[in-house]
């Protein structure tokens, strides 16, 4: 952990804290509820166990009122799939298409919204010269060039985990945010600083961002998405 915040601090400047901090999460919660009603939606989200918390679902609500993406990419349907779906119906975001391995799982949500849920079973693949077990990214990308990426799945591993959202990193448009949920997690915060090493080689302008509250998220974004990383 401790040589993982010297590398992140050498790439960023910035001697990030991943450590939760559960008494947010009430704050997180209100000021979620409040944009929500704005909307005229319903609270119909149950952020409890291995689900969205209230920090990750009022940052996706915010990047979603307040940047109008394109192209949603959520990786790992849920509580956020549901909110995804809810700004998709209100006009908000454009096109929402939602990865996830589980077919019973991925039936169970997609019968709830609107936009496509697309099942893929885990597979090996290469990825950043590490061998993981990732989706079939080819076919969520299939001609698209998501402006937004939310990535929580697949389920955690002890290093590098969730690392095979690196590879939507290959053809991304000039101006994005990428979520990385788990952000406190030891495996989560290897593709931490993966995709910082990967961003600076690439010569991106970038900027990154941590909300915290019962669980972390990372919030990496360049152009018009910059101020998603102080939401």
């Amino acid at each position: 952990m401790r040589n993982l915040r010297r590398q992140v601090r050498r790439l960023t400047g910035r001697p990030w804290t991943f450590a939760p901090e559960p008494a947010l999460e009430v704050i997180y919660r209100d000021l979620f509820l409040r944009e929500l009603a704005r909307l005229g939606e319903e609270d119909r989200f149950f952020p409890t166990g291995a689900a969205a918390n209230h920090g990750l679902l009022y940052l996706i609500l915010r990047i979603g009122a307040e940047f109008r993406p394109r192209a949603v990419l959520d990786v790992g349907a849920g509580q956020s799939t549901l909110l995804w779906d809810a700004l998709h119906r209100r006009g908000l975001v454009g096109e929402v298409v939602t990865l996830e391995e589980d077919p019973e799982w991925g039936a169970r949500i997609g019968a709830q919204v609107a936009h496509d849920v697309l099942v893929t079973p885990l597979r090996p693949a290469r990825v950043n010269g590490r061998s993981v077990m990732t989706y079939d990214w080819a076919a969520a990308g299939a001609g698209r060039r998501f402006d937004v990426i939310v990535c929580d799945g697949p389920r955690g591993t002890p290093r590098h985990s969730r690392g095979g959202v690196l590879s939507m990193l290959d053809d991304r448009p000039d101006g994005f945010a990428l979520v990385l949920d788990d952000a406190e997690r030891d495996g989560e915060q290897d593709t931490v600083a993966a995709i910082h090493a990967r961003l600076q080689a690439d010569r991106i302008d970038y900027a990154v961002g941590v909300v915290r509250a019962a669980k972390t998220q990372a919030v990496f974004a360049t152009g018009r998405f910059l101020p998603a990383t102080f939401l």
